[in-house]
């Protein structure tokens, strides 16, 4: 029973690399930013705050959530389009911060990590949710290139956004995600670090494929 934990901040391109190791390796591919993006916006769907702990608390008692690799479906519908935007980004950085919904979904992705050979991509993987996982890849690019791969992908989805407002907001999540009590962005212990402020995906892979490989 394999798993993969690939960590790192936001926009650091886990998704895309992870993606592309869970097909090479014929592996079951974890978004678990999606989880929590699906989290946030049921929260905005019931009308409820991101910070009402116990409003998000009665909501996740009836939330039925699916993940099926890139398919995000909540109460039956699929909001997979839906969540890929600043405003979710920012909400689920919110709701990331509830100790509720973080029991809840690192509940979820333990179950699905028993089942083995997958890929899981976070921000707490390696350190949190699978300790003992037997490859942990740490994920690390300067803010500005974030900045601007994440830009580049909201323009794709037909979106408009300037560059200083996406590097603004990823400055503070950084900030929000380093320094929240429960289950921090850092490092694991016993991982792989790459920067991939000048790499391509292939690069990415070819490194994290050396490693495996060994």
């Amino acid at each position: 029973m394999r798993i993969i934990t690939i960590d790192g901040p936001a926009g650091a391109g886990k998704s895309t690399v992870s993606k592309r190791l869970a097909r090479l390796l014929n592996y079951t591919y974890l978004d678990t930013g999606a989880m929590y993006r699906a989290v946030a916006w049921a929260a905005k769907n019931s009308g409820i705050s991101v910070e009402d702990d116990i409003g998000i608390s009665e909501l996740l008692e009836n939330l039925e959530l699916d993940i099926r690799d890139d398919t995000i479906i909540v109460n039956r519908r699929d909001i997979s389009s839906l969540i890929r935007t600043p405003e979710m980004d920012r909400l689920s950085s919110a709701v990331s911060r509830l100790p509720a919904v973080r029991k809840y979904l690192t509940e979820m992705q333990k179950k699905i990590g028993n089942k083995g050979d997958i890929v899981a991509e976070g921000r707490d993987m390696g350190s949190v949710v699978f300790p003992n996982a037997e490859y942990k890849f740490f994920l690390t690019t300067s803010p500005e290139e974030r900045a601007r791969r994440r830009m580049k992908q909201i323009e794709e989805q037909g979106e408009k956004v300037s560059y200083e407002a996406i590097l603004k907001q990823i400055i503070e999540r950084d900030h929000a995600d380093s320094s929240r009590s429960i289950a921090p962005l850092k490092v694991p212990e016993d991982c792989t670090v790459i920067d991939s402020t000048n790499l391509s995906v292939d690069n990415v892979l070819e490194k994290i494929l050396i490693k495996i490989k060994k």
